[in-house]
């Protein structure tokens, strides 16, 4: 006998709060610990999903995604009506499961198992979109009706997303679940690429449940709500499909991680400060994309390390930190590009713990100003003779890895390797030609266009820098070069000892005009912008 719908919902309420709870639980369990790995992780998923199966299978048919219920009623195996009631009982579900996790270990432990991608959109929405039709075509197989009863069906279904999870786990999460999805991101407040995670799995549901319909032939009766349920579902999906394919289209640039009329700070020690004056990163990204107005501040500082130990000029590190934070403001960023490791690298072993306490402080700081985070992994220098020089970079990249995973951020892997002409005599950081080459490498990778070293930026947008003549480049690097120096002046004047400090009382009263520096810049940047569409 069956169940009132009302039954039926409170077991599907049931059946997603443990899958979100133990499932998502097992991600913040093993980033907190690292004892589950990646394996243990999907493992857990299967398992949950396969007791779950076998305790309400044959009460509601253990849905426990929106995507399925969907399919199911496409395939006129489920009521419209009760659809509608499942995806709902779903979602207070998974919703009741993320605040739960919430409440015990708060919201930053990876954003309570929030879905996130660490391939370009449209290939994750593929990714996304081919599991869930696979899931649904074993779904439909062990399935009676809208109820996986079987006695395999729990273990068909449970292995399949264990599979699944292994395989697609690093690229997506293995969502294949808007529910799933949707708890995490609203409990968190972490939306990036919800929309990916909503549709794909619901349009993948929907093909393979009509690609078993289509194998196995119309061996269930086509009643007239039946054949209703498919002409709408039909315009659903290809609703769909277009609406992704539009997506598709933008995604090209939805990839950049730079935005159109973004001000960026780049943070770092020597390798960044040397970068000066002729900035080879900002005529890159100038003249790739002349178009989105970019402002470039260097903060780069010689040895300072993620603990600001360069900029506490008389005072402790405590001072050091707040005077990066005051450097930040002048900067006044929209993005900010966190580049250290090499000062880092030769001691990093007796100071991980701390790196990583600096870094994601100082992460913090930035989010709490709403500054977008890019995390960029340090170059290895081959004049670096110190003895855990290589070990040390290896480690800082790992906790680059682990903090990006954490704190949901972008971080860009630059596996640079410099030639012997790309470098200076001391062979410990790149010369002019060298940070040319780099800087194509970072600028592509930020745009969303990535190039690897050696090559030429080319994309299907109109590159400037390739219409850019000798006269026109050198325009272009002047520009930055007094932009460069005016902003100098501003945030780290070389007087300020007389201006600021100690010394104050002699040219204190001159301290106002440092501010006056401000229009200057802002006409300098537009002089670059002019110097960067130059044909």
């Amino acid at each position: 006998m069956q169940l009132s719908l009302t039954r039926r919902c409170v077991c599907e309420v049931i059946g997603t709060y443990c899958l979100v709870l133990i499932g998502c639980g097992a991600m913040v369990v093993d980033n907190q610990t690292g004892m589950l790995t990646h394996v243990g992780v999907a493992t857990v998923w299967g398992l949950i999903v396969m007791t779950m199966i076998y305790s309400i299978g044959d009460l509601s048919g253990a849905h426990m995604n929106p995507a399925v219920s969907i399919a199911f009623a496409s395939v006129g195996r489920l009521p419209v009506v009760d659809a509608a009631a499942y995806i709902v009982a779903q979602c207070a579900g998974a919703l009741l499961a993320a605040g739960s996790l919430g409440m015990v270990f708060g919201v930053d432990d990876v954003k309570l198992g929030s879905t996130m991608a660490s391939l370009p959109t449209g290939s994750a929405w593929a990714v996304e979109f081919m599991m869930t039709m696979i899931l649904m075509w074993i779904v439909l197989g062990v399935s009676t009706g809208a109820k996986e009863k079987s006695i395999t069906a729990g273990l068909a279904v449970g292995a399949t997303i264990a599979m699944e999870a292994f395989v697609a786990g690093p690229l997506t999460k293995a969502s294949m679940n808007p529910a799933r999805s949707l708890g995490p991101a609203v409990m968190s407040n972490h939306y990036n690429l919800l929309w990916l995670y909503l549709t794909a799995p619901i349009v993948g549901a929907i093909a393979g449940g009509w690609l078993y319909r289509f194998v196995r032939g119309n061996d269930e009766l086509d009643t007239e709500e039946c054949v209703m349920v498919k002409k709408v579902s039909a315009v659903v999906f290809f609703a769909l499909i277009f609406g992704v394919g539009g997506g598709a289209a933008m995604a090209e640039e939805g990839n950049a991680l730079l935005h159109p009329q973004d001000r960026i700070a780049v943070i770092g020690g020597t390798f960044v400060e040397r970068m000066q004056p002729r900035d080879e990163l900002e005529a890159a990204l100038q003249t790739q994309r002349p178009d989105w107005k970019l402002s470039v501040r260097n903060l780069g500082w010689s040895g300072d390390t993620v603990a600001a130990i360069a900029r506490k000029r008389f005072d402790n590190i405590e001072a050091g930190r707040a005077r990066r934070l005051a450097d930040i403001d002048a900067a006044d960023p929209t993005v900010a590009l966190l580049w250290y490791g090499q000062s880092e690298a030769g001691a990093f072993a007796e100071n991980a713990e701390r790196n990583q306490a600096d870094l994601i402080s100082l992460i913090d700081e930035m989010q709490q100003r709403e500054i977008r985070v890019i995390l960029l992994t340090p170059v290895a220098m081959p004049g670096d003779r110190r003895p855990n020089y290589e070990s040390g970079l290896e480690a800082f990249e790992q906790m680059l890895r682990n903090v990006a995973r954490a704190k949901s951020l972008a971080l860009v892997e630059l596996n640079w390797q410099p030639t012997d002409e790309q470098l200076v005599d001391d062979r410990m950081l790149p010369n002019e030609v060298g940070y040319r080459d780099l800087a194509k490498q970072l600028a592509g990778a930020l745009l969303g266009e990535p190039v690897t070293s050696g090559e030429t930026i080319a994309s299907n947008r109109a590159v400037a820098e390739k219409s850019l003549g000798e006269a026109e480049r050198k325009s272009l690097l002047e520009a930055i070069a007094r932009k460069n120096e005016f902003f100098f002046h501003r945030y780290r004047p070389q007087n300020e000892t007389y201006l600021f400090l100690f010394r104050k009382h002699e040219q204190g009263n001159n301290a106002v005009e440092i501010e006056q520096f401000e229009p200057i810049i802002r006409k300098a940047d537009e002089a670059i912008w002019d110097a960067a569409q130059a044909d």
